[in-house]
């Protein structure tokens, strides 16, 4: 069976572990010996990237603070707590800790964040540093603005990447393809011609069907424990 690289899903986090997409859950993939790091860049209201999934701090604050992320400048963001006292950092935070330690995927939030990145990427070494994006104008702006980046578009279901992925490659110049996990087959590996990672794997019989089908890497929330599950056979994270 193949070896699958296993790309940290927001860091490695969980109920006992960091809160994702912090310096905290991204150093711990480090120390679990992740492949790589996954995470999420969205803007602030002044054009920076800060490094957080959701559009709005509901979910991740403890008074379930409803403000958009876009909304706010990027010093008041920084000054936010959040669940069990973390802080959200900036991509530049990310990059100057980790760029160069472990291969970093930056999922795009916003096709405007693609020229911000390219900035704070501008003069350093992109050796491992991957753009992705569900959005085919954020990669093709990738494309044009970061060539020697690798790109990935990224899909679910419905998705038209999903129901014409090589088109969808084609069209945005994205050197790896990133589906939602249930719409792999051997077919569609065939097809695609190229690397894949899937999203999100946390049970490891799904990480062997992925490794049989040909892909080249899973994001998981827990990558040594997915490591160490897939070895025993054991079953899902609960």
């Amino acid at each position: 069976m193949k070896t699958l690289a296993l790309w940290a899903h927001r860091g490695s986090h969980g109920p006992a572990g960091p809160l994702e997409n912090t310096v905290a859950a991204f150093e711990r993939a480090v120390d679990e010996g992740a492949y790589g790091i996954e995470l999420d860049v969205h803007l602030s209201a002044d054009g920076v990237p800060v490094v957080f999934h959701d559009e709005t701090l509901t979910r991740l604050t403890v008074d379930a603070d409803p403000r958009r992320i876009e909304d706010l400048p990027c010093a008041e963001l920084l000054a936010i707590e959040l669940v069990g006292g973390a802080r959200m950092p900036t991509l530049a935070d990310v990059l100057d800790g980790f760029m160069g330690r472990i291969p970093l995927n930056i999922e795009l939030k916003d096709p405007a964040g693609v020229e911000a990145t390219a900035r704070l990427l501008s003069g350093r070494s992109t050796a491992g540093v991957m753009l992705s994006s569900f959005t085919e104008s954020a990669v093709a702006a990738a494309t044009r603005r970061l060539p020697a980046v690798d790109r990935a578009l990224i899909v679910e279901g419905g998705d038209p990447g999903a129901l014409d992925p090589r088109g969808a490659i084609a069209r945005t110049g994205a050197t790896h393809y990133h589906p939602e996990h249930a719409l792999v087959n051997r077919r569609l590996a065939a097809a695609v011609q190229g690397p894949i990672n899937v999203w999100t794997v946390n049970d490891p019989a799904i990480a062997r069907r992925m490794a049989r089908c040909g892909v080249a890497g899973v994001m998981t929330d827990r990558p040594r424990w997915l490591s160490r599950a897939i070895e025993k056979g054991a079953g899902p994270i609960h």
